[in-house]
């Protein structure tokens, strides 16, 4: 019995340290010698965090986080920090301790400075967790795909295009409600194993938003921005006016845009964006010298058929867009979106302008849709390529060499089976 009891206190610390964090941690947004990192911990304390070069073990920087107590459900605790002055291409040990206490250990990377190179990435939108009452749900709510998603050797980093929590019932008016479905969802094993995985950069859209279909008037979107802020490292938090950003990689820029904050109701004079934002990405694609410059939204950005959600009922917006682009001849622009619980490839062709795409990609693990192939959405025109109603992901793949790269989107299922492939040429998308 001694030699037990002896055995069970010789593991009580490493159970402790098993059990102070309980989702993560993970890579936010990265760049060459810096990186944000997130994670949820099970203490008030304040933690102590070491990042030590693999190669150089001279190459070592320390310091200290705080929880953010305003988003704390029952003692779990999000808690961020940010890496400065790290090494190029670098991949570091990370330590998480407290009181001297080992918490986690993991690795974290930097990425390499180059502007051209052949790299990728991954996107997808619509991931439903069921917790609690929500299993109910669970013959159609599979989650298989973010083991596969943890697997996937492509991708640098994931773009999460909004619907990536869905807020019900009380969630959308009590604060404490909607922190308990974000730690929920980020406690789910497979999700967490695969946000382990990669650097992660995300947007909303009406569901960790809102209700469903809601616009800028709903009373608790200051609630839902500082809960999702609190939740994501993404590039900055400086917008009072929405969660849009943008960041660069390699050669290519990407817009992340907000299609919540300042959405009017379709019965009004009709903006999407709202004045401020749309002025933000004009500048941001007039002073970009990216090869791809990727708008992503939350909505579909081409679809006028069926009657749902799309930029095309902001019709005013869309045109002042659309021309700012070819007046200024802004080559290189693409849209990707989300939401629509099926995945898909639009295109139109605009006078005196090339070819613009957009590509939706939905849903992760959302309710699909099998008697869309019957909707009036069956047959789009604008459409190339196949109407994916399969749970997948993408993988995005930029290669070729300066001023011919080539843009490549791979749609794979939950078991990480290609779907569908396309390929869009620079020159194809350039004045």
């Amino acid at each position: 019995m001694l030699k037990i009891s002896i055995f069970l206190l010789a593991l009580l610390p490493h159970f402790i340290c098993a059990q102070s964090i309980v989702s993560g941690p993970f890579q936010g947004h990265t760049t060459f010698n810096s990186t944000k990192v997130w994670f949820l911990g099970k203490s008030l304390e304040r933690v102590s965090y070491k990042a030590t070069n693999l190669t150089d073990s001279t190459d070592i920087h320390t310091g200290s986080a705080l929880p953010e107590t305003s988003f704390c459900f029952k003692n779990k605790c999000p808690f961020k920090f940010k890496l400065d002055g790290l090494s190029e291409g670098a991949t570091y040990r990370l330590e998480i301790s407290r009181n001297n206490q080992l918490l986690s250990r993991g690795k974290i990377k930097t990425i390499k400075n180059y502007d051209v190179d052949d790299f990728s990435f991954l996107i997808g939108s619509c991931a439903f967790i069921g917790t609690g009452k929500d299993h109910l749900y669970k013959l159609w709510n599979s989650t298989r795909i973010f083991n596969t998603l943890a697997k996937e050797e492509e991708g640098d980093f994931m773009l999460w295009m909004g619907d990536n929590v869905y807020l019900m019932g009380n969630e959308l008016t009590s604060k404490k409600n909607a922190l308990k479905r974000y730690i929920r969802v980020r406690k789910h094993k497979k999700l967490n194993r695969f946000m382990k995985k990669k650097f992660h950069y995300a947007i909303w859209d009406d569901h960790d938003f809102g209700p469903n279909n809601c616009d800028g008037n709903f009373a608790g979107k200051e609630n839902s921005k500082a809960i999702f802020e609190s939740f994501w490292q993404n590039p900055n938090d400086a917008h009072q006016n929405g969660i849009y950003y943008q960041f660069k990689y390699a050669d290519i820029e990407i817009f992340m845009l907000d299609d919540r904050y300042n959405r009017e109701d379709l019965n009004e004079p009709k903006e999407m964006l709202g004045t401020e934002q749309l002025a933000w990405l004009k500048k941001g694609l007039k002073e970009s010298n990216a090869s791809f410059k990727i708008i992503v939204s939350g909505n579909q950005v081409l679809n006028t058929v069926g009657g749902h959600e799309s930029f095309s009922h902001y019709e005013t917006e869309k045109i002042a867009l659309f021309d700012f682009i070819r007046e200024a001849k802004i080559s290189g622009v693409m849209f990707f979106s989300g939401d629509r619980h099926h995945s898909e490839i639009l295109k139109v062709q605009i006078p005196h302008n090339y070819p613009i795409y957009d590509f939706t990609c939905s849903a992760l693990t959302s309710w699909r849709y099998p008697w869309r192939k019957m909707s009036k959405e069956r047959n789009n025109e604008l459409r190339v390529g196949e109407l994916i109603l399969k749970h997948n992901y993408a993988v995005i793949t930029i290669s070729g060499i300066e001023h011919q790269r080539i843009f490549t989107i791979t749609f794979k299922n939950k078991f990480g089976k290609v779907l569908h492939q396309y390929t869009v040429k620079q020159q194809e998308i350039s004045f």
